[in-house]
């Protein structure tokens, strides 16, 4: 299917029937551009949220990491002492 059919089928719709049909009513191009904003808004509501979690979980993930490093060299040191001692 070519773009120009996807978009064909799209304008001839359900969608593009609707969206003709308020177009075609006073004040209809208002009540689409509102609606619109109102789409992007949410959307941009829902970026900024997503955002923020995966802020958090990157920093999870760090004081994670770091708990992880900090206790293998503490176990490193914890063994190579050990060996010192078996070694004498």
């Amino acid at each position: 299917m070519s773009m120009l059919d996807k978009i064909w089928e799209a304008a001839t719709g359900k969608w593009g029937i609707i969206a003709v049909a308020i177009l075609a009513l006073p004040g209809g191009r208002n009540a689409l551009r509102s609606a619109g904003k109102e789409v992007i808004r949410a959307g941009l509501v829902v970026n900024d949220k997503v955002k923020e979690i995966v802020a958090e979980v990157r920093e999870e993930a760090s004081d994670v990491v770091a708990e992880v490093k900090a206790e293998r060299e503490q176990n490193q040191k914890h063994d190579k002492k050990h060996a010192e001692k078996a070694a004498t």
